[in-house]
């Protein structure tokens, strides 16, 4: 009799509980359901975001360099290129000290900012409200990440760039690079070598580690990389980014959060 007194009890006890709220989203346009939703909340429980002033995050609009570099900056706290003397650059053209994104800006970019960084008759720029495009994201992301990217063998960077059906991969003879002007690798005694320093080599590095690590997604087999980079896909390639530091035990190199 007990028994069934008990199974009674628990059964109106589970009829009539309230289930646990889905916390509702910081901004109204990130809904339940919503493909980035997961990393946006990530996002806003690390502190990196706070959004438009009307409530808004706006996922589908275009990022811009600042933005970018400030949510990295925010994220990963420990990641500051230019803090090193040895390349640290002192002042950007387009960057004044009010500009709303200074501290960002000076302290993540240095000498050594391929394809990030711009020289004009020795006056260097960083073009902060640039829209960054997909392909452009593969250089940002090498700026920080080279160490990571730098750990991935030739074999296995050729392997991922060849699953790609947007990206051109044309090894050749290592005598005959010079005479190349597109893409990544060149072969030396029946070896693929992507040089590290060389234009080309970065975004080989950097986009078979993005590619590789699902960081940067593809639609069927194709990258889409002359596309503007959204809001929302920037928050989901940071997020996972993370993950991946916190996989490969690196992530305290990069941050404290």
């Amino acid at each position: 009799m007990k028994n069934i007194i008990l199974c009674l009890a628990l059964f109106v006890s589970i009829l009539f509980s309230t289930p646990a709220p889905v916390q509702a989203s910081q901004f109204s346009d990130i809904p339940d359901g919503h493909w980035a939703r997961e990393s946006v909340d990530f996002m806003v429980k690390k502190g990196v975001l706070s959004g438009y002033s009307n409530g808004a995050f706006r996922p589908n609009e275009a990022i811009d360099r600042a933005e970018l570099t400030v949510m990295v900056h925010k994220l990963f706290n420990k990641l500051r290129p230019n803090l090193n003397p040895e390349l640290k650059v002192l002042r950007f053209k387009d960057v004044p000290e009010n500009h709303w994104a200074y501290q960002p800006l000076m302290e993540m970019y240095d000498g050594d900012s391929y394809g990030v960084v711009q020289e004009k008759e020795d006056i260097l720029f960083i073009y902060p409200e640039k829209k960054v495009t997909r392909w452009e994201a593969i250089y940002i992301f090498y700026t920080f990440f080279e160490q990571e990217m730098n750990k991935m063998s030739d074999d296995q960077i050729f392997l991922t760039l060849t699953k790609i059906d947007d990206i051109t991969v044309q090894p050749f003879e290592a005598d005959d690079y010079d005479d190349y002007s597109i893409y990544y690798g060149h072969q030396d005694t029946g070896e693929i070598t992507f040089p590290d320093g060389n234009i080309d080599g970065i975004k080989a590095h950097s986009l078979a580690w993005l590619v590789g690590n699902d960081i940067m997604s593809m639609w069927e087999n194709q990258l889409e990389i002359h596309d503007p980079l959204t809001r929302a896909e920037a928050v989901v390639m940071l997020h996972r980014t993370y993950n991946v530091l916190v996989a490969n035990g690196s992530l305290s190199t990069y941050t404290s959060k």
